[in-house]
């Protein structure tokens, strides 16, 4: 995924939060740290899963983790700064998929980041890859979103 540009089309984005950046989420440069970013990403992916009524792990001992990263940096962010995350599911395999984002800062819509993340199906118990099942299939299929 290293050498991939991240360009995606606009009609694939499907849910939208704003966060702020906090003071401590900041790095000596006063801009936000590669570590933050990745944690508001983790956050903004969390809250689409939310909605979309996918548990972190379910009933049978199954959830999403992510097993890759892609993520291209185009502006640096300072401390209260707020930050609009668009995210959206590119089309899926048979244990995975990708979930997008693309990062802007609120007062002018400029590009702050955009990314890509791998994901797959874990089953805790048994400790390996599983294949999706339609429940999740079925909320995060991008052809089934209608904005």
């Amino acid at each position: 995924m290293s050498n991939q540009e991240l360009n995606f089309d606009d009609g694939i984005f499907v849910f939208e939060t704003v966060m702020r950046v906090r003071n401590t989420e900041i790095d000596m440069g006063q801009h936000l740290a590669l570590q933050s970013l990745t944690a508001l990403l983790t956050e903004a992916m969390q809250r689409f899963l939310y909605s979309k009524g996918i548990k972190e792990i379910n009933a049978d001992h199954q959830g999403l983790i992510i097993n890759k990263l892609q993520l291209s940096i185009f502006s640096c962010v300072r401390a209260r700064e707020e930050l609009l995350f668009e995210v959206g599911v590119e089309p899926l395999c048979d244990n995975g998929g990708n979930i997008v984002f693309k990062a802007m800062r609120m007062h002018n819509g400029e590009i702050v980041a955009k990314a890509r993340q791998h994901f797959v199906n874990y089953d805790f118990r048994l400790n390996k890859i599983t294949t999706l099942d339609s429940t999740i299939k079925k909320a995060l299929y991008p052809h089934l979103f209608e904005l």
